[in-house]
Parts: structure tokens; C-alpha cells; sequence
């Protein structure tokens, strides 16, 4: 290891030349070759890149030293006032689309290069690059492995930065720590720490997290034989401060928390490894061994061994929280006893006693805590850097527990919140979290034969390696690499083409006894799938293994591809997630709804009966009869619960377009364009993801629109017979001829139209056949009545209301160029509020919105319409 040393201190000794002395760096610009300037352009001045001012001002000094030109302080400082000036005259050589970014780009009150003013935060990139950045890496990877070995560590872990610096901001020095691998990262303890600069040394320093700290404690080094006796020296001691820190975990009491009830009444924390051949780990005394007692090799990095292990070593007062999900809390316990075996009680043998101090659930919402999109990751037994987040909200929340939690020394007291950052070094301007052991992955799967709709959480599936013909899958090397703990985006193919879910690896490549295979379980099931349209245009996807090539059934992603593809999932989840646990799910009877609308029971169950068998319904009648407010009470009812996250709303107008409703092409940022999916195609595919579920889609206004341009091939999948895959059709912007869309059984389509409104084409005879048609009449009879009068309106209004406009309808009914259609509903008189004057509510109400209504109804004789206005004036005396 001596010479993986020795390489990076004199590239530290390099590096601390040129960042402490501007004129030194220049110099090294200046004396670049043509081969690695014109690597620098090619990397910051791709057309394709995003604008960034550091990275655009990378590639114009480079090429100004690609023409000749000498670089010094003024020529920097001159092309800087250019960027922040947006000077599209200088900068007329970029792509038009670069240099728009460029003029949009905010100019706030603070300095675009504020992050960037030391000359080699800019310009490290120049010379830290290629080979020398990829042997560096691997160099700092291979000094902490020996380095572990060398001291026998065995349940520690690493964390390495580099010259990049932890901030991508650039260093003169590279660093490592190690550290337990029980912590959440090295700075939650006490680090056996490295730092390779001009003047290395080594030591032991604490993690910023730590409270009332031990002093750091580091001497100057020459060699790696330096670093080993040091660290022997210091091991004593660091191992056993590091035992004395309390650590927090998070633990999935089974799938979504199937077992927590058994499990918080056994007062236990418990895992299942039933579908390994694994009993009592007692005896293992490392990772290694344990790796070997599951058949992995000894330096595995699986997270099903990782999980296990920290499950038996955890120390007893460790905290553990009990996990629902990702983003549920629902127990915090103590740890009280050591790891046992319990080989009698059913499949959750391995177990710790646990002290659950309390069963309240804390339900975390999405962006509440800086760059946790989640609040625990998906594993079983983990470590968890949210802990103190966590205690804030279970007090603000539950501040009766804080007496409970100061009997377990659960304060906050001088350890604040700190948010997650790097394990490994990572090209980036911030730290991210990483978890540094799962790789993840993209299956195809043929609905035709793996249907991902029909699985349940927590259910295990299994993949063959070969094909029914015997031959290997596509890509078998990725079976080959796939481990348990890996995470896998499960896809379903043509027809479908949706993201339906996340697994978990289980076991990764064995033998059945007939086949060979990997399982996985379902840990997510997306309330809203992704359809391959809304990723395949993604820049950042461009080099995806998946959207290359997508003929196969495993593919490799990066961690940065899962990534975006996850945060796509996100925006796409987070309001239906938010609708759902942000309110309670009420069931709903019509028979029991206080806020029934006004239609006899009669009539109601009626267009429930339609609507099952139909499919297709539309609620006619004039203005004001609730059409749309008896649409979702027909849901309701059919659902038998008020769940909103079922049904969707649109409005049709003279514009509304196929491309709004179904799917068209849309303009990009690049000036290209790309297929992008309307409302209604949305929610067929919610509806195909959920297939035990009912859907409805109410579109109001319906005769509003033109239908027949509106609905397109729809006008015939929408009919009840043809609901089926068998009849689905290639949509008019559909670019694979296997790509084929039928609207699903479980879909039901309301809509509504007002009869009275004359500007109306009549609705298209092909689609009438397609739809019932129920009329819906005001009703002024006694429920009506009622209800007035518990809205607080006199006996003597009421009553006048009710006689007064049915006495207006029968007029209106009986003119020959009327009819039915013109009447006037009753929800124009549902506003009153107790408290406020009713003759000034009346004559509101017959000024403001029945006396235009009548002007524009007998528009040709204005006569009758103040006639009728008049038998509707209310006598206060």
C-alpha cells in the first residue's frame, strides 16, 4: 500500500501548489496540451449540457487557451462579467437553445460565481481528471480495505473523498475514515481517520454529531506503515468509545408491519429469514461468517447479511423505530436483551428483546426534511440518520410523551438534526445520500404471462435466467451480478408499458430443483404507474441500458438513473398519496348520506344500474339540478366509499383536443417534439394498475366539446363489450406497432350536459348509442323543503321558494320553444348561511343570477321573463 500512498501525497503536494498560489495554476493552464484542452471543451461546452456559469466558464477559457490566448487572473475575471452580463453577442458560437438558458438564467441578488471564487475550486477539474481522478479512487478504495484488514475490523466500514472534496468544490487533500458500520456514516462516531495532504497524518478525530466529544487526536505520517501503527495504537480505545454511542435503526415488523401486533405484544423486534437455509447466527463472529453460513463469500456486500448483522449486534439500549412502509413510524422501542434464537415460534426466529415504549404512528410527509424524500429506506434492519427528526415530530405531535422519553434519555439536547451526507465521494456540487451497497435494476415482464397488478405487497415472485426454449435470457450477466438486497423497477412491456411497482431481491441466481431463477419480494406498489412515454425523452436517460436497447428482460440502472426514475414515481404519487393518508377514507350508503342530493332513492339506483351495466352515462337536464354533485354520489356508491383519488374531473370546451384527452405531440425545450399522454389516457392506465378497484371519469359539460374529434378510436372502445385487450387498438401518435390501448372494464364514464344551453351541437349519434341518458328534473317538493328550513331560512320563504319557482317551471315548460330543458334548478337557492339577512339573500339571488337567466331564456320577449320574475318577489310584511 505504500505506493497507493505515496501517489496520492504527491498529487496532494501538486494540488496544494496550485491552490495556494493563483499565478502557479494559471501557469499550469497555460502549459495544458491541445489533446487535454480539447477534452475540456468536448466535456463542459457539449451544446447538450445544461447551462451551468462555472461549467461554461471551464469550457470558454479552455478554448480561449485552445486559440492562443495566454490565461491569467484579468482574462478570467473579463469572461466571469460576460457570463453574468448574459452577453449572447460574445457568446454567439453556443447553440440559440444554450444561449436562451443563458439569458433565462435568474440573476438573484446573490453572485452567480459566489460558490466558486477561489481559482482552483474552478479550474481543479482541469487537471484532477481521466486516469489520474479513476486511479486515485481506486487507490483510496484499496488503502481502506487493507487498512481494515490490517487492524482486524471487521464490523467497520469506510468512507473516502477525494480531491473533488466532499462539496465538488475541489481540495488539495483526500481523506478517509473508518468507522462502525452499526452508525448511520463516520460522523456519527469516533473515526480511525487519514488525511493525505502536504503534511498527511493520521489518527483519530470524532464524528461532528457526537456529543461532548473525546479530544481528535491526529500525528504527521510518511508512509503506510506510519498510518497501521497508529491506528493499532488508537484501536483499544476507538472501538470501545464507539460502543458507548447510542445507535437508532429503523425495523419493518414484516411486510407493511403485517406482524407488529404479535411482535409489540411479545415485547421482541424479529426477522425472517425463512427462505434461506439459516439458523442461529449465535455463533458467528463477523460479517464474513456470516456471509459464509449463508454461502456468499466472506466479503459479500449483500444487504441481507448487512441487515442480519446489525440485528445481532446491535447493543442493548440502542433505539429501534418500527417501520410501516417508508414513511411511517408507527412504535419506538429500547433494545433489552441480546440476539436469541427462537427455533420453535413460526418464521421470525431471529430476535432481540425490545422495550416498545410507545405504539403512537407518525406518518412523515414527503420534502418535510431536506433531502429525504423517504424517511427510512426499504430494508428490514438498517440505521437510520433521522432519528432526531423523528423525536421533534413524535413531540410536537405527542408532547405527553416527553416525561417517557426523558426516562430513556430520548433528548435532543446539544445533538441537533444534521442531514445525511456522502458515503463514497460522489461528482456532485452537494452531498447526497447513498447507500453504497444496493445496485439496482429494470425487469421486463409480459403481462401476457406476469401480470404485476395481480401481486400483493410483500408477496415473493420468481424470474427464470432462461427462456421456455432453454436458452439464457438476454443479458445474463445481470442475472449473474443480481444480489439480495438489490432494488428492481418492475415493468410491464407492450401492451401495457408501465412502471408498476419496486422489489426487493431475495435471493439472487439459484436452482429450484428444476429451474434456475432469482426472487424478489414486492416491497411498492404504485398507486399511479409511469408509462415508458414519460421517461424515454429524458435527456438524463439517454444512456440508460434500458432505453438503448429495450429487448430483454434484465437491465443494469445506475444509481443516478434510479434516481431520476424514482423521483418521477414521486411527483407522480405524492398527491394521491397525500389525499389518501392525508384524510380518512369514509365509507358511504346512500341510504345514510345527510347531504343526499336532491333525486328520489328510486331514480338513484336506477343510474347506478346503468351505469354497471352501460358503463357510459350522461345526467341531462337544465341548469342547476346538481348533475355534478350527483355524479360523484354515484361513485361513491359504487365504490361504497368517498375515495376522490378514484375519480377524475375534466371540463370539455370548443378547444378541448385529442391531444388534450387522449394523446398528441407537444413541444420540447429543445425544440423537438414528444408523445405526450392526455387525462383520460392517464387515468386508463391508473385504472389497468388497479383492476379490483372501480374508476370513474366525469367529464362535464360534455356536449361542450367535439365529441367526435374528442374521443377519436375511442368511440368505440368506451362501449361496455368491447372493454377488453382483445379489442385495444393503435392510437393515432403511437410509434410502436405493438403499442395498443383499450379502455378497462373497471372504468366508468359520467357525463353530464346542460339542456338548455341553445349554442350546443347535438351530441353525435355514434356516441349517443354508447352512453344512457338520464334526465334529471329540480325538485321543489318537500325534501327540499326540509332542507331549507335546516339551512335556517323562514317557514314562510321556504315555502315561498318552493311554490314560487315551481310556479315559474310550469310556465317555462308549457312555451312551446322552451320545454323541460329551461327550467331552473334548485342548487341556485342552497346558499344560505345562518346569520345573514334572507331578504337581502333572495334579492341577491333574483338580481344577480335569476333575472339574467330569465332575460337570456325569453331573450325574445323580455315581458315574460319579468312576469315571471315578478311571482318570484318575496313580501317581508
Amino acid at each position: 500500500m505504500q505506493a497507493q500512498f505515496q501517489y496520492i501525497a504527491e498529487l496532494a503536494r501538486q494540488y496544494h501548489q496550485l491552490s495556494s498560489h493563483p499565478s502557479a495554476l494559471y501557469q499550469a493552464i497555460n502549459e495544458l496540451s491541445s489533446d487535454a484542452l480539447e477534452a475540456i471543451i468536448n466535456e463542459y461546452g457539449n451544446d447538450d449540457n445544461k447551462f451551468q456559469p462555472v461549467n461554461l466558464l471551464r469550457a470558454e477559457i479552455a478554448r480561449q487557451r485552445a486559440n492562443g490566448v495566454e490565461i491569467d487572473e484579468h482574462t478570467v475575471e473579463d469572461i466571469k462579467n460576460k457570463i453574468r452580463a448574459k452577453d449572447a453577442v460574445y457568446f454567439n458560437h453556443l447553440q440559440e437553445t444554450f444561449l436562451d438558458e443563458l439569458v433565462r438564467y435568474p440573476a438573484g441578488s446573490r453572485d452567480m460565481f459566489a460558490n466558486w471564487q477561489k481559482p482552483w475550486a474552478v479550474f481543479h477539474t482541469y487537471f484532477y481528471r481521466g486516469n489520474i481522478k479513476e486511479t486515485t479512487r481506486l487507490y483510496l478504495e484499496q488503502l481502506c480495505v487493507q487498512l481494515l484488514q490490517d487492524l482486524q475490523l471487521t464490523e467497520y466500514d469506510y468512507h473516502w473523498v477525494d480531491f473533488f472534496g466532499s462539496s465538488n468544490f475541489g481540495s488539495e487533500r483526500c481523506w478517509l475514515a473508518l468507522y462502525p458500520m452499526q452508525k448511520y456514516s463516520h460522523q456519527d462516531a469516533y473515526q480511525f481517520f487519514l488525511q493525505i495532504d502536504h503534511q498527511p497524518v493520521a489518527g483519530r478525530t470524532a464524528g461532528h454529531t457526537i456529543k461532548t466529544p473525546k479530544s481528535n487526536s491526529l500525528q504527521p505520517i510518511n508512509s503506510y506503515k506510519d498510518i497501521v501503527t497508529i491506528f493499532k495504537d488508537i484501536k483499544v480505545e476507538t472501538v470501545e468509545l464507539n460502543k458507548e454511542i447510542r445507535n437508532y435503526f429503523k425495523f419493518a415488523p414484516g411486510p407493511q408491519a403485517t406482524e407488529w401486533a404479535w411482535i409489540r405484544q411479545k415485547k421482541i423486534a424479529a426477522l425472517d429469514y425463512s427462505g434461506i437455509n439459516l439458523g442461529d447466527i449465535s455463533a458467528c463472529q463477523s460479517l464474513g461468517d456470516l456471509n459464509e453460513a449463508v454461502g456468499f463469500s466472506r466479503d459479500n456486500q449483500s444487504n441481507l447479511t448487512w441487515n442480519l448483522w446489525l440485528f445481532k449486534t446491535a447493543s442493548q439500549g440502542d433505539v429501534v423505530f418500527a417501520s410501516n412502509g417508508v414513511n411511517e413510524c408507527i412504535g419506538i422501542g429500547i433494545i433489552d436483551g441480546n440476539y436469541y434464537y427462537d427455533s420453535a415460534d413460526g418464521k421470525y426466529k431471529h430476535r432481540r428483546k425490545v422495550n416498545w415504549i410507545t405504539d403512537k404512528v407518525y406518518r412523515y410527509k414527503a420534502g418535510s426534511l431536506s433531502n429525504y424524500k423517504t424517511l427510512f429506506r426499504p430494508d428490514t434492519f438498517s440505521p437510520t440518520r433521522a432519528w432526531a427528526f423523528i423525536i421533534a415530530e413524535y413531540l410536537t405531535n405527542y408532547p405527553e410523551l416527553q416525561p417517557l422519553f426523558e426516562q430513556y434519555k430520548l433528548t435532543l439536547s446539544g445533538q441537533p438534526f444534521m442531514p445525511p451526507i456522502a458515503i463514497h465521494a460522489q461528482d456532485e456540487e452537494t452531498p447526497t445520500e447513498i447507500t453504497g451497497r444496493i445496485q439496482f435494476w429494470w425487469l421486463n415482464a409480459n403481462p401476457k404471462i406476469w401480470e404485476i397488478s395481480k401481486h400483493d405487497i410483500g408477496q415473493k415472485q420468481t424470474y427464470t435466467t432462461h427462456n421456455e426454449k432453454g436458452n439464457k435470457r438476454r443479458v445474463y450477466r445481470n442475472f449473474e451480478a443480481i444480489n439480495p438486497g438489490d432494488l428492481i423497477v418492475g415493468y410491464e412491456s407492450t401492451p401495457t408499458k408501465q412502471i408498476k411497482a419496486i422489489y426487493e431481491v431475495t435471493k439472487g441466481i439459484h436452482y429450484n430443483g428444476a429451474e434456475e431463477e432469482i426472487e424478489f419480494e414486492l416491497i411498492e406498489k404504485l398507486e399511479i404507474p409511469v408509462h415508458w412515454n414519460e421517461l424515454k425523452n429524458n435527456p438524463a436517460l439517454k444512456d440508460c441500458e434500458v432505453f438503448i436497447n429495450n429487448q430483454g428482460s434484465l437491465f443494469s440502472l445506475k444509481e443516478e438513473e434510479y434516481d431520476i426514475i424514482r423521483e418521477v414515481i414521486d411527483n407522480k404519487n405524492i398527491l394521491t398519496e397525500k389525499l389518501l393518508y392525508g384524510s380518512q377514507i369514509k365509507t358511504y350508503q346512500f341510504k345514510e348520506d345527510a347531504d343526499k342530493p336532491f333525486i328520489s332513492e328510486m331514480e338513484f339506483f336506477q343510474a347506478i344500474k346503468l351505469l354497471e351495466r352501460k358503463k357510459n352515462i350522461i345526467l341531462q337536464g337544465p341548469p342547476g339540478v346538481g348533475k355534478t354533485f350527483i355524479a360523484r354520489k354515484l361513485a361513491y356508491e359504487m365504490m361504497k366509499e368517498e375515495r376522490d383519488t378514484s375519480i377524475e374531473m375534466v371540463q370539455f370546451h370548443q378547444s378541448y383536443s385529442y391531444e388534450d384527452f387522449i394523446q398528441g405531440l407537444r413541444p420540447t425545450v429543445n425544440n423537438g417534439f414528444e408523445i405526450k399522454d392526455g387525462t383520460f389516457y392517464l387515468f386508463c392506465q391508473k385504472a389497468l394498475a388497479h383492476p379490483k378497484n372501480a374508476f370513474f371519469f366525469i367529464i362535464d359539460e360534455i356536449n361542450r366539446g367535439n365529441l367526435s374529434k374528442i374521443f377519436g378510436e375511442l368511440m368505440m372502445l368506451i362501449e361496455a363489450d368491447k372493454r377488453s385487450e382483445k379489442f385495444a387498438l393503435k392510437l393515432t401518435y403511437c410509434e410502436d406497432e405493438a403499442d395498443r390501448f383499450y379502455v378497462p372494464p373497471n372504468l366508468y364514464i359520467i357525463g353530464t350536459m346542460n339542456t338548455a344551453d341553445r349554442s350546443l351541437a347535438l351530441v353525435d349519434y355514434a356516441l349517443r348509442r354508447r352512453f344512457a341518458f338520464i334526465n334529471l328534473q329540480p325538485d321543489f317538493g318537500p325534501v327540499f323543503r326540509t332542507f331549507l328550513v335546516d339551512q335556517m331560512l323562514s317557514a314562510k320563504l321556504a315555502d315561498h321558494i318552493c311554490a314560487s319557482v315551481l310556479q315559474v317551471n310550469q310556465i317555462i315548460k308549457k312555451d312551446i320553444n322552451l320545454g323541460d330543458g329551461f327550467q331552473i334548478g334548485h342548487s341556485y337557492f342552497c346558499s344560505f348561511r345562518a346569520g345573514e339577512s334572507e331578504t337581502v339573500w333572495w334579492n341577491d339571488i333574483l338580481t344577480f343570477e335569476i333575472k339574467p337567466l330569465l332575460e337570456e331564456i325569453w331573450f325574445d320577449d323580455l315581458n315574460k321573463a319579468h312576469e315571471a320574475l315578478d311571482l318570484l318577489q318575496f313580501a317581508t310584511a
